[in-house]
C-alpha cells in the first residue's frame, strides 16, 4: 500500500496525484468534498498550465464532453433558465475531467493501477465502517446479531451512516471488485493476493447488503462474459466462462437463501417496477416510464428542454393521481427516457453513441476496467437517472475520461504499453 500513498514524481505531478487521489477517496461520501477537491484541482491545472499542452487535445474529449454539449444545446429553448443552468452546473463535471487529463502532464496511465488499489482500499474501509456502525447499533438496541440480515440493515439504510444513495455505492464497489479481482490474477505475491482477496470478500458482501439489483447484474456480465471475453487464450475463454457462472449461480443461490434478500431481490421486484396498491397507492418505475412516454410522444426529435423533466412530470403526476410521485418530485428513473425528454431523439442518440464508442474501445484495448464501467453505466441508465444526481455525474465523468485518458494505446504518445504478466499471462490490461 505505500505505492498508494507515495510516488516519485515532479512536484506538480505529485500535487495532481493526490488530488486524483482524494478525489477517489470522496466519491462514496458528501458531494461537498468531492466538489471542493475538483475545484482545488482545477485551481492547481490552472497555475500550472504550459501553452505546450493543447497538443495533447485529442478528438476523443469531443466524445467524453458529448452530452455536456447536448444539454447545453437543449437548454437554448428550455421552459425554463433556472432549472436549465442548474443542469448545466451539475453536469459541468463532464466538461471539466476531460480537459484537465488531457491537458496535464500527469502520467495516468502509470499511475492507474496505483489510484484504482487506492479507491478499492477506500471502498473496503468504507464497507468496514458500515457493517461495524451497523454492529454498534444492534448493540445500542440489544438486537441479536442475526438482525443484520433484516430490512433495518439492507439497501439504503446500510449506506444511511454515510449519506449515500445505495445504488452509486454499488457503482463503485463493482469497479473496485473487478479491478481486485484482475490485480488478484495477475499478482505473484502470496500476501498481496491475500489483501486483494479479502477486498473482494468484504466489498462483495457490502455489495449484497446494498442490494442494488442493477449493479449485481453488471457485475455477473462482467464477470461471467466479458471478463473471459478478454483473455487471451480462446481455451481459457471458454473455461472461464463456464467457472465463473458456476460460482455466480453458487454465490446468488446462498445469498437467496437468506429471507431479506430473497424478497429484496426477488419478491420486491414487482412492486420496484409496478409499485403497491396494497395500504399506500405507490407507484413504480413502469408507472413513471409510462408517463415519461407522454412527455416523449410531444416532442420526440428534440425534447422539451435541459432540466424540464422534473417539472413537467409533477405536472403529469398530478393530473394521473401519482401523488407519491408528485409529493416525492421523482425523476423518470431511467436515464434513457430522461435524454428524450429533455433533449429528444437526438440527445439519446448521442449518448447511446457515446457508450457504444466506449465499449469498442474496450474491446480493442482489451481494457477490462473501461468495459466494466461501459456496462455499468449502460446497466444502471435503465433503472436511474445517472446524469442528474451528482454522485452519477462525478462517477461518468471521472471514470469515463480517467479509463480512456490512461489506457496503453494513450493519444498523447508519451505511454508505454503494458504488457500482461508473463506469469498468468491472463489478460491485457
Amino acid at each position: 500500500m505505500k505505492s498508494v500513498f507515495y510516488i516519485k514524481d515532479s512536484i506538480e505531478n505529485r500535487i495532481s496525484y493526490y488530488h486524483l487521489l482524494f478525489f477517489l477517496f470522496a466519491l462514496p461520501f458528501d458531494r461537498f468534498y468531492s466538489t471542493i477537491l475538483l475545484i482545488s484541482y482545477l485551481i492547481h491545472s490552472v497555475i500550472f498550465f504550459r501553452k505546450n499542452k493543447w497538443k495533447h487535445i485529442s478528438p476523443d474529449i469531443f466524445i467524453l464532453q458529448s452530452v455536456f454539449f447536448v444539454t447545453i444545446v437543449s437548454a437554448i429553448y428550455a421552459p425554463s433558465l433556472s432549472d436549465s443552468l442548474n443542469v448545466i452546473m451539475k453536469q459541468l463535471a463532464i466538461f471539466i475531467f476531460p480537459v484537465l487529463f488531457s491537458m496535464g502532464s500527469l502520467n495516468l496511465t502509470k499511475y492507474r493501477d496505483r489510484l484504482l488499489t487506492g479507491m478499492s482500499l477506500c471502498c473496503t474501509l468504507t464497507i468496514l465502517y458500515l457493517y461495524g456502525y451497523a454492529i454498534y447499533v444492534m448493540q445500542v438496541n440489544k438486537l441479536p446479531l442475526k438482525e443484520l440480515f433484516s430490512w433495518a440493515f439492507v439497501n439504503h439504510n446500510f449506506s444511511m451512516p454515510i449519506d449515500m444513495h445505495a445504488t452509486y455505492l454499488s457503482m463503485l464497489l463493482v469497479l473496485s471488485i473487478v479491478h481486485c479481482v484482475r490485480k488478484f490474477l495477475n499478482e505473484v505475491s502470496k500476501r498481496t493476493r491475500g489483501y486483494y482477496m479479502t477486498g473482494i470478500c468484504i466489498q462483495f458482501a457490502g455489495l449484497i447488503q446494498l442490494s442494488s439489483k442493477s449493479a449485481l447484474i453488471a457485475l455477473f456480465l462482467v464477470l461471467v462474459f466479458g471478463f473471459p471475453g478478454l483473455l487471451i487464450r480462446k481455451k481459457a475463454r471458454y473455461r472461464a466462462v463456464f467457472v465463473s457462472l458456476i460460482v455466480f449461480v453458487a454465490l446468488i443461490a446462498g445469498i437467496l437463501s437468506l429471507p431479506v434478500f430473497r424478497e429484496r431481490y426477488m419478491d420486491t421486484l414487482k412492486d420496484d417496477l409496478f409499485g403497491n396498491k396494497t395500504v399506500l397507492e405507490t407507484n413504480g418505475r413502469f408507472d413513471r416510464w409510462t408517463t415519461a412516454g407522454i412527455l416523449i410522444k410531444k416532442t420526440p426529435f428534440i425534447g422539451t428542454g435541459a432540466g424540464s423533466e422534473v417539472p413537467l412530470l409533477r405536472d403529469l403526476y398530478f393530473e394521473r393521481k401519482m401523488y407519491v410521485s408528485y409529493l416525492d418530485s421523482l425523476n423518470a428513473h431511467n436515464q434513457y427516457l430522461s435524454f428524450m425528454i429533455n433533449s429528444g431523439m437526438i440527445g439519446l442518440v448521442v449518448y447511446l453513441a457515446s457508450l457504444a464508442w466506449g465499449f469498442w474501445r474496450s474491446v480493442k484495448e482489451r481494457d477490462l476496467m473501461l468495459l466494466t464501467f461501459i456496462v455499468l453505466i449502460s446497466v444502471i441508465s435503465i433503472s436511474e437517472d445517472v446524469l442528474m444526481v451528482n454522485k452519477g455525474i462525478y462517477f461518468y465523468a471521472f471514470f469515463f475520461a480517467f479509463l480512456v485518458r490512461s489506457e496503453r494505446g494513450s493519444e498523447a504518445g508519451e505511454f508505454q504499453s503494458l504488457q500482461p504478466r508473463p506469469e498468468f499471462n491472463v489478460l491485457y490490461y
